[in-house]
């Protein structure tokens, strides 16, 4: 056997798959960590692996000397800058965890360095010079700047580490000394990866070639388990979500990519192996192995995924099982509207109808959800009346109102009435045959419990909608108070994304009404500021907040109906304030209604913005923005 030639190939492999780790690493860490500065520092050093072992990749069976030397040239713009980012990753850990100031010329002149050796590096023979194969790797010589750049490499990575570990010291939580310890232990992962050793005193030749191999692969080995460790603390730092979401994500993520492209990459090697023990055509059996093993290991992670959620569930489990079996059970939009869709349809059928249409009760009005075979407007539906205000002949339960059927449809209890069945002209004939009719019963009741259902749904989403920021504004805190406890007063619980449709609820009952007196908006520092100049009353320090708000909306000069500076403006007083109707504001400021909609949204997402930096001048201050200090929104 060639022990050499397969040890070159499991070298190959493991180099391939390092790549691919790191390459899956940053994009993980882009798309769930991109606001972290550790995150965005690891991914620097990713990118300086990825480089590096690209290169490794492409030397592989290459024959030409010249392209081979060159691509090991190029290969330095990965090694030049890695002391650079490891500082920009040290500064980022520096910052996160233990709060302190970095200053900027290090990185600035890290950078005039990394650049100025990686010219040299392309262009001369002073850091490197003349490629050199032994034991069948090719590397090159270094040149007389090359101890001065390894020196100043070691430096920084041992600086780094240093001061990783003096963060890890800084440390409140047992869990936040792991996750610092695991990335105190991986810290050298790309230091490893992509420093050439072979420079420094190339391969004796007295040692067996096999040793060589045998060292990469085991150093290949050992830093693709570093790299795994500083991805998995990294991925908790800032971090939003808990860490039982956080861990769970990565581990599938590690599973369905790195590992199952090492195992594709693994299973093409040995097919390629055996093609050529069997005398068989090339790639006839390797790309079969490696579609075969990336369709079992996907299925072999989504059938393990009870055991997966066992290991990494401990704690809590059977209440993570509840959530994840009532987000799987939720009934949504589309899926009540398919399932009444279907409702209908069987109802059309069974009674011979050329259509009909099932609306929804909302409000003491109905309200079209959907029809079958004929279009009827939501304004037609409206006008339908209610099962009590029908003072015509009724039979099987059915009502009968010109053209059409009227079937009620109640809740599970049978007496609150969730919406109604309209059939337009069924062919069938009353009394019901007695099929006919449990048929019939039993579909209205499917569809009533399907509309209690989403009631009952939207009753819990109501509730539980404010808590979304509550949650979001704890994780944040839990996530620092892991590293720094200092920190955890520089939050707050203002959430612009929820605001537009707070501000909207409280100036819909601006004079009064529960949205105004349940809202969140209530529990914000300069609403309470406010309050206490308001006899303490909350309602009326609110009222005075959105008040002062739209004032900050108002351009300087005199008043414009239909001036475009004054646009939000005056939506927002004439239809909120004063309390007139839409129709009327939109004719006086010469607006279509679809237009004043347009344009009332955009005057509530403006200020939207102007509350939430008067409540976080409160927080900081403990006082609101004046107006002066504002421009003019956009009204586009």
């Amino acid at each position: 056997m060639d022990w050499l030639g397969l040890l070159i190939a499991i070298n190959d492999v493991l180099t391939a798959s390092i790549g691919a780790t790191a390459f899956a690493l940053q994009l993980y860490l882009f798309f769930y960590n991109r606001k972290s500065r550790v995150a965005r520092g690891f991914n620097g050093l990713l990118v300086c692996v990825i480089l590096v072992y690209l290169t490794d990749l492409l030397l592989r069976g290459n024959q030409n000397p010249y392209l081979m030397e060159q691509l090991l040239r190029w290969q330095w713009l990965g090694i030049a800058f890695t002391p650079t980012l490891y500082l920009e990753f040290t500064r980022a850990i520096q910052l996160s965890v233990r709060q302190e100031r970095f200053p900027r010329w290090p990185r600035l002149l890290g950078l005039v360095i990394s650049g100025i050796v990686t010219i040299l590096a392309l262009t001369t023979n002073l850091v490197v010079y003349d490629g050199e194969l032994s034991a069948g790797a090719y590397y090159l010589r270094p040149g007389p700047l090359f101890y001065p750049f390894a020196i100043l490499f070691a430096l920084t990575t041992l600086w780094g580490l240093r001061e990783t570990l003096r963060a890890r010291d800084r440390c409140h939580t047992r869990a936040a000394r792991r996750r610092m310890t695991y990335l105190s232990i991986g810290f050298l992962a790309p230091a490893l990866g992509v420093f050439p050793y072979l420079l420094i005193i190339g391969w004796p030749s007295r040692l067996p070639d096999t040793l060589l191999w045998i060292l990469l692969i085991i150093g290949n080995l050992a830093i693709a388990g570093m790299m795994f460790l500083m991805a998995y603390s990294i991925a908790f730092i800032g971090a939003l979500t808990p860490d039982r979401v956080v861990k769970h994500r990565l581990v599938r993520f590690l599973l369905r990519g790195p590992i199952a492209a090492l195992l594709a990459l693994v299973a093409f090697g040995v097919g390629l192996t055996i093609e050529r023990s069997l005398y068989l055509g090339r790639y006839t059996l390797s790309l079969v192995a490696v579609a075969v093993t990336v369709i079992l290991s996907q299925l072999v992670v989504e059938l393990g995924k009870p055991l997966l959620d066992l290991m990494l569930y401990r704690e809590g489990r059977e209440e993570v099982e509840r959530v994840q079996e009532l987000s799987q059970r939720l009934l949504t939009t589309a899926d009540l509207r398919q399932f009444l869709e279907n409702i209908l349809a069987a109802i059309c059928e069974l009674l011979q109808s050329v259509g009909g249409f099932i609306a929804v009760l909302e409000n003491g009005q109905l309200h079209r959800e959907i029809w079958c075979g004929l279009h009827v407007s939501s304004e037609e539906v409206a006008e339908f009346p209610l099962p009590d205000q029908v003072q015509t002949h009724e039979q099987d339960g059915i009502l009968l109102w010109n053209d059409y059927w009227i079937l009620p449809i109640h809740d599970k209890s049978g007496e609150v009435l969730l919406g109604l069945v309209g059939l337009r002209d069924p062919q069938a004939r009353l009394p019901l045959h007695e099929t006919r009719l449990t048929l019939l019963q039993q579909l209205l009741v499917q569809a009533g419990a399907a509309l209690d259902d989403r009631r009952l749904q939207q009753i819990v989403f109501q509730v539980f909608s404010p808590l979304l920021s509550e949650l979001e504004d704890i994780q944040r805190r839990r996530g620092l108070l892991h590293y720094n406890g200092a920190t955890m007063a520089t939050f707050s619980p203002v959430n612009v994304d929820d605001m537009p449709q707070w501000i909207h609820d409280a100036l819909s009952h601006y004079w009064g009404g529960p949205r105004l007196t349940e809202n969140p908006m209530l529990e914000f520092k300069v609403v309470q500021q406010a309050a206490a100049a308001h006899d303490g009353s909350p309602i009326k320090g609110l009222r005075a907040v959105l008040t002062e708000a739209i004032e900050q909306l108002r351009p300087d000069g005199e008043r414009k109906l239909t001036a475009p500076e004054w646009l939000l403006y005056n939506i927002l007083e004439m239809k909120f304030i004063r309390g007139h109707k839409v129709r009327e504001v939109a004719m006086r400021l010469a607006l279509s209604e679809s237009d004043f909609y347009r344009k009332q949204r955009v005057a509530i997402e403006n200020l939207a913005t102007i509350i939430a930096e008067m409540e976080s001048s409160a927080r900081e201050s403990g006082t609101p923005p004046t107006t002066a200090s504002r421009e003019q929104p956009e009204t586009q």
